[in-house]
């Protein structure tokens, strides 16, 4: 739902601090005064999922914003905190800026990235220059946001902490849980994989604990998907889910029933198989 929710977030920008049911009453109420003229038939339905989802899940609808950065070209994400405090980070897809990167994360092209470490009140303390990781900016970017996000509010491994993502924004969210101890869980929905390259990278990295980081991934896509496809799985094999879609394609609502549940989960189509 909150992957969902950042297909129509830039339609009433939220402040700080609201619910879930309040943004969707926003978003309702800009639809209503807006109707066809800025609303495509895509987007009413996105509203109408979201609309029966705080109305379904009280929890869900009690998740208050906390963060939310908007981009046409390059990341947007938000965070969301349940009544109960557990965290959700999701990614959206590709921006407009963010399909050559598409292309390098499969590729195995070789790059020089920059992570950043930061103290509890989100100050950098250290940057540290990595040469051929296998990683691409964006990926990077995710990573280093999420990294000053979870210094400034002091997260640790005693936080239920679940990062997601549909489409890039999938492969975001794995990126960052193979470097990160402090996620708890992964959804990756129609997100791609990455190069053989990246993946024996990790391997290096994290040795004994790679197998560890990457149980906690899990991907749920779209029975005829051509995107979850892509590249090789760092997900295990034994936790990737494929669900009915309603138009057999990649948008994360078609996954979804109007009434804001999944669709039958289901074996893998024919034509992502031959994709």
């Amino acid at each position: 739902i909150f992957n969902l929710y950042l297909y129509i977030a830039d339609k009433a920008v939220p402040c700080s601090g609201e619910t879930l049911k309040v943004i969707v009453r926003n978003l309702d109420a800009d639809f209503k005064e807006q109707r066809i003229r800025l609303w495509n038939p895509q987007e009413i339905y996105q509203l109408m999922i979201l609309k029966n989802a705080v109305e379904a899940r009280p929890d869900t609808a009690s998740a208050v914003i906390s963060e939310l950065t908007l981009s046409t070209n390059g990341m947007t994400a938000c965070v969301f905190t349940m009544p109960d405090g557990e965290i959700h980070i999701a990614f959206k897809g590709t921006g407009t800026g963010e399909w050559i990167d598409n292309g390098e994360g499969l590729s195995g092209i070789t790059d020089e990235n920059t992570y950043i470490d930061y103290d509890g009140k989100g100050s950098i303390t250290a940057y540290k220059i990595v040469q051929d990781d296998y990683a691409t900016d964006q990926q990077v970017e995710a990573l280093n946001w999420f990294r000053r996000i979870a210094s400034e509010n002091r997260w640790d491994k005693n936080r239920r902490i679940i990062v997601s993502g549909h489409s890039k924004g999938g492969n975001k969210a794995q990126f960052i849980t193979i470097h990160s101890d402090i996620v708890s869980m992964c959804f990756s929905f129609n997100g791609q994989g990455f190069s053989p390259e990246a993946l024996e990278s990790f391997r290096r990295t994290y040795a004994d604990e790679y197998d560890t980081r990457r149980s906690r991934i899990y991907s749920f896509a779209s029975e005829n998907d051509f995107v979850n496809i892509l590249g090789e799985y760092l997900v295990p094999e034994n936790q990737i889910y494929y669900f009915e879609s309603a138009l057999r394609s990649h948008p994360i609502e078609f996954m979804l029933r109007p009434d804001s549940s999944f669709r039958g989960q289901c074996e893998q189509g024919w034509f992502s198989r031959y994709a």
